[in-house]
């Protein structure tokens, strides 16, 4: 069986899962194909390798061109800092990942992450799936981030997720709902029965949209006794004192 670890040391967001499915060997470019099929052609994926503390790792950047707005996406300093003109419903992204060329296994996974984050949002905010917004995660940046990880994990074949404890942070975020204590509210809603430990940082290590991947697709569980094929590191954009990495490594069982 083919096992996907992530080592979620600082945390995990949707450009650091992205990046590091990327530099684990995700084929950029037919994963920008696929995004196209479904009608999401607003964005250029940015992909660069930056050395973080001494490590390279894959940087991923969003950039929006929609009406020559540029949006360089940052989602583990805070997706819900973004406030695009895309606010969708769950119906919407449903229909959009339905449309597009994407396997079954890839549109299965996407729909099952959006549908586990609208869920969390509906009971955190007292709404039914249908009315919820995704005003940060619906945006497109998220959506590349969400689906994009989708189709690298099944070109990679990965057919089992696996994560280490969580660390919690503490802090403030603003947000479309204002100022919000950390983890976020849907965060914490989403990460319900896995097990954390204290970072000691003040800041946002977790975003929903992070959250949401490990509820819908991964199992908690000590590292397995596997043979390791590779390693990659996806980066993120903060700095809070610790290598602001996702690090992934495929092994078999």
């Amino acid at each position: 069986m083919r096992i996907l670890y992530w080592d979620t040391f600082a945390g995990i967001s949707g450009d650091m899962a992205l990046g590091s499915l990327i530099a684990l060997g995700a084929d950029s470019e037919a994963i920008v194909e696929q995004l196209h099929s479904m009608g999401l052609t607003e964005f250029k994926l940015d992909i660069r390798s930056r050395q973080v503390q001494g490590i390279q790792a894959t940087d991923i950047d969003v950039i929006i061109h929609d009406h020559l707005d540029k949006h360089h996406h940052a989602d583990d300093q805070s997706e819900h800092e973004h406030h695009h003109h895309h606010d969708r419903r769950l119906p919407d992204i449903q229909k959009m990942i339905l449309s597009g060329t994407l396997s079954e296994r890839s549109q299965k996974n996407a729909l099952q992450v959006f549908n586990v984050l609208a869920e969390a949002e509906a009971q955190v905010h007292g709404t039914t799936l249908d009315q919820v917004h995704f005003h940060e995660v619906g945006a497109v940046d998220s959506l590349v981030d969400i689906v994009g990880t989708c189709i690298a994990l099944d070109q990679l074949n990965i057919e089992e997720i696996r994560i280490s404890t969580l660390p919690w942070s503490k802090g403030f975020v603003q947000c479309a709902h204002g100022t919000l204590p950390l983890p976020a509210p849907a965060t914490l809603m989403l990460l319900r029965g896995f097990k954390f430990r204290d970072s000691g940082i003040t800041g946002e290590l977790i975003t929903p949209t992070g959250a949401a991947l490990i509820r819908a697709l991964a199992q908690q569980t000590e590292f397995p006794e596997m043979v390791i094929h590779n390693v990659g590191y996806g980066s993120g954009k903060n700095d809070y004192g610790i290598p602001s990495l996702l690090r992934g490594v495929i092994g078999e069982i």
